[in-house]
């Protein structure tokens, strides 16, 4: 009835995205790195080397994409 209810796992899905857009995703800033889960060691190394991509692509942090600062 009133009773608390656990707090719920999120549910994950695994899936395959073509590096490079994944790098236009991150730069548009449409998807949050902090929601992407890496199983391995090689694939936690391999999305720091596209989130960098996608920083020096964007201008870094803070700045909209193609503006130089």
């Amino acid at each position: 009835m009133g009773g608390v209810k656990p707090a719920e796992t999120p549910r994950l899905l695994t899936i395959a995205i073509c590096e490079d857009t994944l790098v236009a995703l991150l730069a548009q800033r449409c998807l949050c790195i902090e929601e992407l889960h890496c199983p391995t060691l090689q694939t936690r190394q391999q999305l720091r080397r596209v989130l960098l991509r996608s920083l020096l692509s964007s201008g870094g942090p803070g700045r909209a994409p193609g503006k130089a600062g």
